[in-house]
């Protein structure tokens, strides 16, 4: 309901805490921190007292080509450029605020409008690695030898709920005990982790609307809650410590200043995945690979791409098809299922 003011009077700085105002309590906590931290470090700089309707095509690649040089990341590696992806992102955000500007009337064209498709910048993600058959298989064996420790306990489980079902790991690290359904062998993905820099892990909403579902798990999988939930009160009990949030994975330093734990922090998962891999000379993969490998090796072992879709919680099946990769073990097996069908019609 603010008046609109005309593009001479604001510039891009007093125009981006309007946009904040009106628009950003429509955006989840996650992305509010990440545009915080592109406007502050780089858009504002280099836009903020810019006159709004004076900021031209020109002016955003000029900022396009400045993202791309080095020196422009904040990790401290000063000699290697910002991803694609970091361009990308930076590009869109800068998008998405001047698009309000003509949704809003500040505007009469968004600039971006004008650049042309082949100097737009895009990430060149590279496909996740999955694991060929006989290195899953390694991999699941030397899991299943690990020692009944309450740590091996806890990763062996992450281990199973994310090969089997293909939630995301913040989807299966958000799980709380009353979304375990032991009778009918099956979980209910109903929030995600909320990870905010320097704040202690939330939770959420899921991903989209079909992020929400039922996933079916196995007896190992059941074995595996029951020996954890065992351990998991024993320590409790112990230590005097209370779970009323009911997290199925919880923080293995105490760190609240109360007696009620907290969530474990979802990068802990990553961080065992990857010591394992290196121990025992096995390709990497990130925790994001399980996912393509239960998408992968589910549809090629005959569950319907559908079936797929609803597992890992896409909207699209366009998206579900990202996900599958070939396995090598098939390729002999297609060309015999040709070949034996050709053979009958020869003869």
């Amino acid at each position: 309901n603010k008046p609109v003011i005309s593009g001479q009077k604001i510039n891009f700085g007093e125009f981006v805490t309007l946009w904040a105002e009106r628009y950003g309590n429509k955006l989840s906590n996650t992305t509010v921190s990440r545009n915080k931290i592109l406007l502050d470090s780089r858009i504002l700089p280099a836009f903020y007292k810019k006159q709004l309707d004076k900021i031209s095509d020109a002016d955003i690649l000029r900022f396009i080509e400045e993202l791309r040089k080095i020196g422009m990341r904040m990790d401290g590696k000063d000699t290697i450029p910002l991803s694609d992806a970091s361009v990308q992102m930076h590009y869109k955000l800068l998008r998405s605020i001047l698009n309000k500007a003509v949704q809003w009337k500040y505007l009469s064209q968004n600039p971006c409008s004008l650049i042309v498709k082949e100097d737009i910048p895009k990430a060149n993600y590279r496909r996740l690695p999955i694991w060929q058959e006989n290195d899953f298989k390694r991999f699941l064996k030397l899991v299943e030898g690990l020692d009944d420790t309450p740590l091996n306990i806890k990763y062996k489980l992450m281990v199973s709920l994310c090969s089997l079902t293909g939630a995301r790991r913040g989807e299966f690290m958000a799980l709380t005990w009353d979304c375990v359904d032991f009778n009918n062998k099956r979980i209910f993905i109903n929030k995600a982790c909320e990870v905010i820099p320097h704040q202690p892990v939330g939770v959420k909403a899921p991903k989209t609307v079909s992020s929400t579902r039922w996933l079916g798990i196995d007896d190992h999988t059941i074995v595996l809650l029951h020996q954890h939930k065992d351990l998991q009160d024993k320590y409790l009990e112990n230590k005097r410590h209370i779970n009323p949030k009911q997290f199925i994975f919880i923080e293995r330093r105490h760190t609240s200043n109360t007696n009620e734990v907290r969530q474990a922090f979802p990068t802990c998962f990553s961080s065992w995945l990857h010591k394992f891999c290196n121990e025992n000379d096995l390709p990497k993969i990130t925790v994001h690979s399980f996912r393509h490998m239960t998408g992968t090796y589910a549809l090629a072992y005959g569950v319907p791409l559908t079936t797929v879709q609803y597992m890992l919680g896409h909207t699209d099946i366009k998206t579900t098809a990202i996900y599958l990769h070939e396995l090598e073990s098939k390729r002999q097996e297609a060309t015999n299922i040709l070949s034996s069908q050709f053979n009958s019609f020869r003869q």
